[in-house]
């Protein structure tokens, strides 16, 4: 309203180009004071301050993980053939070298008949051969070496036939329980297809995957634990069993843990948190947040609180980690204050007042 009366009074005076001319530089110039007088004001940053602390003897990561049987199987018939019966049904306990499931054997059976006649006529001619060259000198060796060669190809043929017919009764290789039965009786099944899965009742394992940076440490590995939602507040030691010397598609290695003792309660298939600690090596190490650390140049740097105000200290960085910290190789010390948000907004100098940490039982600070 201000302006739109000015103008009406200067307009019989002045030009409106003239006048927007005057009008904009003495905008900017009151928005300048503005902003002095709020900078004059008193008003002091809060930043969220970090005491650096010996992180190298205690330091961990977490991975997302999942347990399963250290023996799993798909158990199928070596011969192929129409399932006959299958005995076990899901969630029932096997043990090793139970029937759990039959073939109907009538064509394998069939088989082996005719080659134990043939085996048994093959024997009788054998061994008429070889009995008139050895006794009574009669016969070549080349008949002698055909006969004799002759009965070891029909013997083998006929423990092939009965190890067919041993083929159509399926058991368990170790004990265990049923995971899921894959076939019904009367189905036509193939060589090899799966027909009922196992797994075993030995240790749970726990399987995670951790990128190169990590698999490059794997000698600073110092133990393994495992944490489960449906067990709260406890933690579960892990033996290392083996990582993987290729990484797979993601670029990630596989590592297999062994979860100690018997833990009933923990079974195949749970999702866990794995903490992955490192030994000390005896080198005093300082890890901070990445958000610690701004950039200039080639340079890095983090703000440090002392006395009210932060002064900007260059440091060299080592190496980064799965968890969002970096290891800090020189210009801080232990017990330092380091500010750890909002750092590309200060400047050397600059007054700051520390920020409170919020509560984790009175969120908002409401209470």
């Amino acid at each position: 309203m201000i302006i739109q009366k000015s103008f009406a009074c200067l307009s019989g005076r002045i030009s409106p180009r003239t006048f927007l001319c005057i009008l904009i530089p003495s905008a900017i110039m009151l928005l300048a004071g503005c902003g002095q007088e709020q900078k004059q004001s008193g008003y002091v940053r809060r930043v969220l301050l970090q005491t650096l602390t010996d992180g190298q003897s205690d330091r961990a990561v977490t991975y997302p993980g999942r347990t399963r049987a250290s023996e799993e199987a798909n158990v199928a018939f070596r011969v192929s053939g129409t399932l006959q019966r299958v005995y076990v049904k899901a969630g029932d306990y096997v043990r090793q070298g139970q029937v759990i499931a039959r073939m109907d054997d009538r064509d394998y059976r069939v088989q082996l008949e005719a080659a134990e006649a043939e085996y048994t006529q093959v024997r009788n001619e054998a061994n008429r051969v070889m009995s008139l060259y050895t006794d009574d000198g009669v016969g070549t060796a080349n008949n002698y070496d055909k006969a004799r060669y002759g009965l070891h190809q029909m013997e083998q043929k006929l423990q092939h036939c009965r190890d067919q017919v041993a083929d159509c009764m399926l058991r368990a290789p170790f004990d265990g329980y049923v995971q899921s039965v894959l076939r019904d009786s009367y189905e036509t099944v193939g060589a090899g297809m799966p027909v009922i899965s196992l797994i075993g009742q030995g240790q749970t394992e726990v399987i995670i995957n951790i990128p190169a940076s990590e698999n490059l440490r794997r000698d600073m590995f110092a133990s393994f634990s495992a944490s489960f939602d449906v067990v709260p507040d406890v933690e579960f030691p892990l033996q290392l069993l083996n990582i993987a010397r290729q990484a797979n598609v993601n670029q990630l290695y596989e590592v297999r843990l062994g979860l100690k003792g018997n833990h009933p309660q923990i079974t195949p298939g749970m999702s866990t948190m794995v903490h992955l600690r490192y030994k000390d090596n005896g080198r005093r190490s300082i890890t901070v947040p990445l958000s610690a650390i701004h950039h200039s140049g080639k340079a890095s740097y983090v703000f440090v609180y002392v006395g009210g105000k932060v002064s900007r200290k260059q440091v060299t960085l080592g190496a980064v980690h799965g968890n969002g910290t970096v290891d800090i190789r020189s210009g801080l010390n232990i017990g330092d204050q380091i500010v750890v948000s909002g750092v590309h907004t200060l400047t050397d100098g600059e007054s700051v007042t520390p920020a409170t940490q919020p509560s984790e039982t009175n969120v908002g600070g409401l209470l």
